[in-house]
């Protein structure tokens, strides 16, 4: 079913003028809101529902010319990253770009997952939570100080308010005053997989606001009139304030409207995209709020095209093969191995679903610990259980492990058990965009010393692994000496087992090249995608008669022995990986005293794709590059 986008021309036509305007053309933005999150089969509904009245009173009554330079005008900073198509709709609406655009959303090259300052009127990225109330306290101080009175926002949501930046920025707020700065909590009082209540919550936030000096405004989020008078007595008051918006996640529809109450794990429109039979629904629902003929025909004559095509389909799962993820196998080994054992903690930052690990919540049961989106404490939490004697295993994306890099470090350097589960690692997590994708981890573990890295292939090596570690780690404890911490770079798309590859002591997957030639090259690379991309290219070289093995690294530890013998008769070295190229795979085995690789990674940051294949391709990492590199290389008589 191809979306119903209610076009720029009859967008433009909708009344703005009265409150009552805005609220029906907050209806217009929901749909074609939800036009880009059906046309993707990703995103985030609950968020973009929750915001819209939000975002729709803010750009109409203070922001109308997103376009204008960021200095000749008022800003918002989306900080609960998750609601960026509801800001992007809005956006088309004001003609920044053309609602055509908002079909792209997550596609490569189009709108990105979460909002970037590519798109038009967009005026700060997202994605790591946290940050946007202290980009607006920094613009505002800069308006100041420049004569400018530009109203300054930032949403927030309720769960993002568990990350610590948020305290130090409104402290900072209260502390320097530079005006025109409007906070906005989106107060859902639900975050990815649970109530705020059941993680980390205030009971009353009003009061805690009030305790640190700022006027507090608490409002329906959802009645533009509401909006505006807050937002007017914040941007009027001598002293700074904080408007508290109650809101419903996935709001304005009766079709995906999340009480309060929702249980755990039962958040349906979190991330989840509605059937076509839903979507009509939602579609007529908010038709008739908007009641204005030309989008009733536009509709009317959409359904006539489309009523053939309605079905129940679902959001099919991009898959590479029919293994399962290193990030699955790490879950299931991790109750296999450690399921009964009293010794091991499991901690989570609200992934527990994205990361999988619904299972082992119930089966380590009050020694799983759900920390929220908070992973600073998170990391600091299992140093402290590691001091106590025990094993804590640390669950997030690898690319929010960046924020906690002086906690890891502690960690290092106080010796303490602790195994970082990094997953989603590499480009792996190709829907979300640059902030989600973890291509400089490796350097940065690597530049911290003293930690064991280790990213396995496929199920079979992620147990061994694991396994490994876990002694390890006891063995240490039980001669009571310090522990090397360990870092698990695991990935979220399904492979086949690389089981015809021997696997050493688990350091590595060695692939020797079936070529009647006394020149062996070398291709070093690490993950699973990386070895199926390494292994497809050295099969495509033997047809030519050029030699190429492979050696993916499953432990960066101490693999030197094993390594050298390998690269001593190589003729060329080379790396892959989806990781920087400046400071992965191919700068670790610089390091070990061999040759210099001639390194193959990314050289940049990339946004959203829906596709796996599509990102590897946009990073020129595919065994198609391999290919490519490794026959230049080898037509030339000087070193790279």
């Amino acid at each position: 079913m191809e979306p119903f986008i209610i076009n720029n021309t009859v967008i433009s036509r909708l009344p703005r003028n009265t409150d009552a305007d805005l609220q029906k053309l907050a209806a217009a933005y929901r749909i074609n809101c939800l036009a880009g999150l059906k046309k993707a089969s990703h995103g985030w509904l609950g968020a973009c529902f929750s915001s819209m009245e939000l975002l729709t009173a803010i750009y109409h009554r203070y922001i109308p010319e997103p376009q204008k330079p960021l200095t000749e005008r008022g800003s918002l900073h989306l900080s609960k990253g998750h609601a960026a198509m509801a800001q992007y709709a809005v956006l088309a609406g004001l003609n920044c770009f053309s609602t055509d655009r908002l079909g792209s959303y997550k596609q490569l090259h189009g709108l990105p997952a979460h909002c970037d300052r590519t798109v038009p009127g967009v005026d700060s990225d997202s994605g790591s939570l946290g940050q946007g109330l202290s980009k607006a306290v920094g613009i505002a101080l800069s308006n100041a100080a420049a004569g400018h009175r530009h109203p300054v926002f930032a949403i927030i949501g309720d769960g993002e308010m568990q990350e610590g930046q948020l305290f130090e920025a409104f402290l900072t707020l209260r502390r320097l005053n530079p005006g025109m700065v409007v906070p906005i909590i989106d107060r859902n009082h639900l975050q990815s997989d649970s109530q705020t209540a059941d993680i980390k919550d205030a009971e009353d936030w009003a009061t805690v606001f009030q305790g640190i000096g700022l006027q507090v405004h608490e409002i329906d989020g959802h009645a533009i009139s509401e909006i505006c008078a807050a937002i007017d007595q914040v941007l009027h008051a001598p002293h700074p304030g904080v408007i508290i918006a109650r809101t419903v996640k996935g709001g304005g529809s009766a079709v995906t409207g999340m009480p309060y109450n929702t249980a755990r794990r039962a958040g349906k429109w979190h991330g989840a995209i509605p059937d076509d039979r839903e979507y009509m629904t939602i579609l007529q629902e908010q038709a008739a709020i908007i009641s204005d003929p030309a989008v009733d025909a536009a509709l009317k004559a959409w359904q006539t095209s489309q009523i053939a095509a309605v079905s129940q389909a679902a959001a099919g799962k991009d898959s590479s093969g029919n293994g399962i993820s290193t990030g699955e196998a790490f879950a299931e080994a991790l109750i296999a191995l450690a399921g009964n054992d009293r010794q091991v903690f499991v901690l989570d930052a609200d992934l527990e679903k994205s990361c999988k690990l619904t299972n082992v919540a119930a089966g380590f049961a009050n020694r799983f610990i759900e920390v929220g989106i908070s992973e600073q404490d998170m990391c600091s939490l299992a140093a402290g259980l590691g001091l106590a004697g025990n094993i804590a295993v640390v669950n997030t994306y690898g690319s929010f492990f960046k924020r906690s890099l002086d906690q890891i470090y502690a960690c290092i350097t106080e010796k303490v058990p602790v195994i970082f589960a990094a997953h989603y690692s590499g480009a792996d997590y190709y829907t979300d965009g640059k902030s989600h994708q973890t291509i400089n981890d490796l350097g940065l573990m690597f530049a911290l010393g003293d930690i064991d890295i280790i990213e396995p292939v496929d199920a079979a090596s992620t147990h061994t692994l694991l396994q490994k570690t876990l002694e390890r780690l006891k063995s240490e404890i039980s001669a009571g000496k310090g522990c090397r911490p360990a870092y698990f770079r695991l990935h979220r798309t399904p492979l086949p087992e690389f089981a015809d590859l021997p696997f050493h002591n688990g350091h590595q997957s060695i692939f020797k090249a079936d070529v009647a030639t006394e020149q062996r090259n070398i291709l070093f690379t690490s993950g699973p995608h990386m070895l199926k991309a390494g292994l497809d290219a050295a099969n495509k070289l033997a047809e030519d008669g050029i030699c190429l093995d492979v050696v993916a690294i499953g432990q960066f530890s101490d693999p030197q022995k094993q390594l050298k013998a390998l690269t001593e008769a190589g003729h060329r070295l080379f790396s892959l990986e989806d990781h920087r190229r400046e400071s992965g795979v191919g700068s670790f085995v610089a390091s070990l005293g061999f040759r210099n690789p001639v390194r193959i990674g990314a050289r940049k940051y990339c946004q959203s794709a829906l596709k796996l294949d599509e990102m590897l391709s946009e990073h020129c990492i595919t065994a198609t590059d391999v290919v490519k590199v490794v026959k230049k290389v080898l037509g030339c008589s000087h070193e790279k």
